[in-house]
């Protein structure tokens, strides 16, 4: 009976060591492939596939009293091709939904707008960590605006895992109209969202 037990003993001490090489053939593996996948995100070629969620909020007080709240938020899917390494060119498709209200809560108003227009955006540096800057140029049509807006921004993403990363960024973008009763307006958006590369 003890030589059955010592047999059983050994026999699992030796599928938890296969185990474990096992496990950690999968880690270096693992890593492996996410380095040489981080080495080819921004190689010249490839196609970056990405949507963001981006919000801008403000508050004014007027001389009479009055405080008036305003919330924008854009969802923007955008689509790139790397033309050199780290350089991206491509379009943003974006959608906005604008709402103002004024403290006392009367005539609240809703805005909701599609635009679309050219984005560019370039990578610094090949690690986990890859900070970016980019500009886009928005046409904005339909019934409440015909204009335009110029956004600049900076950003980082952090790659996940595989051909995936996560992206925080700032922008600044500047709206104008051409209906009378806009000049322009500004804006600070922060945002949050994913990247998909394709090689």
């Amino acid at each position: 009976m003890k030589k059955i037990l010592i047999v059983l003993i050994l026999i699992l001490a030796e599928f938890s060591s296969l185990f474990a090489q096992d496990n950690d053939l999968k880690k270096i593996y693992t890593d492996i492939t996410t380095e040489i996948n981080s080495a080819l995100l921004t190689q010249k070629s490839s196609i970056e596939v990405s949507g963001f969620v981006l919000y801008n909020y403000d508050k004014t007080k007027f001389d009479d009293g009055n405080t008036r709240e305003h919330h924008l938020v854009q969802v923007e899917p955008v689509i790139s091709y790397f033309v050199i390494n780290d350089l991206s060119f491509g379009l943003n498709l974006s959608y906005q939904y604008e709402k103002s209200e004024n403290e006392t809560g009367n005539n609240p108003a809703a805005i909701e707008q599609t635009f679309i227009g050219p984005i560019g955006k370039y990578y610094f540096g090949e690690g986990e960590f890859r900070p970016f800057v980019f500009a886009d140029y928005l046409f904005l049509t339909g019934d409440n605006f015909d204009g335009g807006e110029l956004g600049f921004g900076a950003g980082i993403m952090y790659h996940i895992t595989g051909t995936t990363g996560l992206n925080f960024q700032i922008k600044y973008g500047r709206i104008w109209s051409d209906k009378d009763h806009i000049d322009s307006q500004n804006a600070l958006f922060f945002g949050i969202g994913f990247s998909n590369f394709i090689f």
